[in-house]
């Protein structure tokens, strides 16, 4: 997906931008966020498949596992902010993968519980450092 050519925000009779009285989508504030958040998070996403083959909603998932090891997907998905549905898809090719572990709940057999395996908290790890690196 590429980001369309960006023109100077719209500036007012004082040579002010325009957020105070917006008049093209450039002049909203919340679409400049989602530009700069888009342009962000395309870059984070570039870098761990380059570097370690995952996807960001995967990173996202395996820092949230990483922080509540046997959740159920229930939970994870609402942790996560991903819809149930995605991250059922996401969490099964994780676990293909090798990188999340799924095992039924002691107390509740018809819940599955879910961790990293020593591959996911490996790969969580790299991606960590290599987040705050990019943060910095």
């Amino acid at each position: 997906m590429s980001i369309p050519p960006s023109r100077p925000a719209p500036v007012g009779a004082q040579g002010k931008p325009t957020l105070k009285d917006p008049q093209e989508i450039e002049d909203f504030l919340l679409y400049r966020l989602f530009r700069i958040t888009h342009v962000g998070l395309r870059g984070t996403d570039d870098m761990y498949k380059r570097e370690l083959g995952i996807s960001r909603r995967e990173w996202r998932l395996l820092a949230y596992l990483a922080r509540t090891p046997d959740a159920s997907l229930k939970a994870l998905a609402a942790d996560a902010g991903i819809d149930v549905v995605v991250a059922s898809r996401t969490v099964a090719d994780m676990h293909s993968r090798g990188l999340v572990d799924k095992r039924r709940s002691p107390g509740n057999k018809r819940l599955v519980c879910l961790r990293l395996t020593d591959d996911g908290v490996q790969i969580h790890g790299k991606a960590k450092l290599m987040a705050a690196a990019y943060n910095r």
